[in-house]
């Protein structure tokens, strides 16, 4: 007990040292003061915090984008990309028109030009240099025939487009369908030469084929162009060209076209390049009124694709290059460098390392183009033709049904 009480007596002293006992009562109003300031603090901090509420609540209303989305969708927005593929009779003019398309949108110099030209004359075929530009294959240039789909790039003033110059020979049926499968827009060249028309129009002949594989694969809108009206036996006549539009018509509407709305029909001469880039001078041809070939497959409108459906590309080739690449057109949603996707019928999951829109290497990209995508996660010989790269999430069995039927109906073509 007594050492208790040393100790109460010590803690007594030790408070009342130099200071003095302090008074419960002297002491309230520090208490209080420091209640306030603690309130008046709490405050602050639940202002400070509404308003950060409301700048939180007032960019959701805005949403900031983010650079790189906003990098992204610019991408996604630029001019409307179409394929066309240009398909008819051999000889009609496909390379040659192609050719002159991509010179007269400034995608081939005077220079390269004239150098065809020489190789052309040197070979005795004069007329074939416009060709030269799509034709780059040797054997192609000498035999004088389309054998591999040519592919090439141009632009107007509202669209991109990518021409797939699909050979016209009937041998190479199966290319011809490996481009036409990839097109948005179909241009039936027409040779108006005497005896060509006829030769491609009669039954066996590679302008009726083209047509009907044409729409079986998809290709809802068609463009006819009536080449070399420029021949020395047609010199721009209306009797010809119109005898030519005659019989196409009921051909055109019984393979499936609606030849009011999806079929146009116009004049050109491919190898001199009149009625492409500008309208026909009254001078060479006065009964024609209608649109050059540019503002022609300016007007044409195809249906929009969703970019933010879901992610939909058939496979038509593969390579390997730094691993596993894969050629397609998109036909649904997007695609993201480092997305996870599918490979289908398999459900193999890989993933896209890169992706490339023509030799350029691009972060995203919507509907409509042509890409070569680099996949993590599979081989390319596991990977055949007719595939599907799908996004992963449900797998809609009808858009398989819809890509691949295309396929399955002309597949007699590649049983040897």
């Amino acid at each position: 007990m007594d050492i208790e009480e040393e100790i109460r007596s010590l803690q007594l002293d030790s408070a009342a040292e130099d200071n003095g006992v302090v008074n419960p009562d002297e002491a309230k109003p520090e208490v209080e003061n420091d209640n306030k300031m603690e309130e008046d603090s709490r405050e602050e901090i639940r202002k400070q915090s509404d308003k950060s509420v409301v700048v939180e609540h007032k960019g959701k209303e805005k949403e900031t984008p983010d650079p790189e989305e906003e990098h992204d969708d610019m991408e996604l927005d630029k001019k409307r990309h179409l394929n066309v593929v240009f398909i008819g009779h051999v000889d009609a003019g496909k390379s040659t028109t192609g050719g002159q398309i991509l010179f007269l949108s400034g995608q081939v110099d005077d220079r390269t030009i004239q150098k065809y030209e020489k190789e052309a004359k040197d070979k005795s075929r004069e007329s074939w240099y416009m060709a030269y530009i799509m034709d780059t294959n040797e054997e192609e240039r000498v035999k004088g025939k389309t054998v591999e789909v040519g592919r090439a790039h141009f632009e107007t003033e509202t669209s991109r487009f990518t021409i797939l110059d699909a050979p016209g020979h009937k041998s190479y049926v199966p290319n011809m369908i490996s481009g036409a499968s990839q097109a948005d827009i179909g241009v039936l060249v027409i040779s108006a030469r005497k005896g060509e028309f006829e030769t491609g129009y009669e039954r066996g002949g590679q302008t009726r084929e083209h047509v009907q594989l044409a729409k079986t694969l998809g290709v809802s809108k068609m463009l006819v162009v009536v080449n070399k009206m420029d021949e020395p036996t047609v010199n721009w006549s209306k009797e010809r060209y119109d005898e030519i539009v005659t019989k196409m018509i009921p051909f055109l509407k019984a393979s499936g076209y609606n030849v009011k709305k999806d079929v146009q029909f116009l004049p050109i001469s491919g190898l001199m390049g009149t009625n492409m880039k500008t309208r026909l001078d009254k001078s060479v041809c006065s009964w024609w009124d209608g649109p050059c070939l540019f503002e022609a497959l300016d007007s044409i409108e195809v249906p929009l694709r969703d970019p933010k459906g879901p992610f939909r590309m058939p496979i038509i080739d593969k390579f390997k290059d730094m691993g596993t690449v894969v050629m397609g057109k998109v036909e649904s949603g997007s695609v993201r460098e480092g997305d996870s996707l599918f490979v289908m019928p398999n459900k193999v999951p890989v993933k896209a390392v890169a992706i490339y829109i023509d030799e350029d290497r691009v972060k995203r990209a919507g509907p409509g183009e042509n890409l070569r995508v680099r996949l993590s996660g599979i081989d390319d010989e596991d990977i055949l033709s007719g595939f599907v790269v799908s996004s992963v999430g449900k797998f809609y069995f009808t858009a398989f049904h819809w890509i691949l039927c295309p396929f399955l109906r002309v597949f007699k073509y590649f049983i040897p």
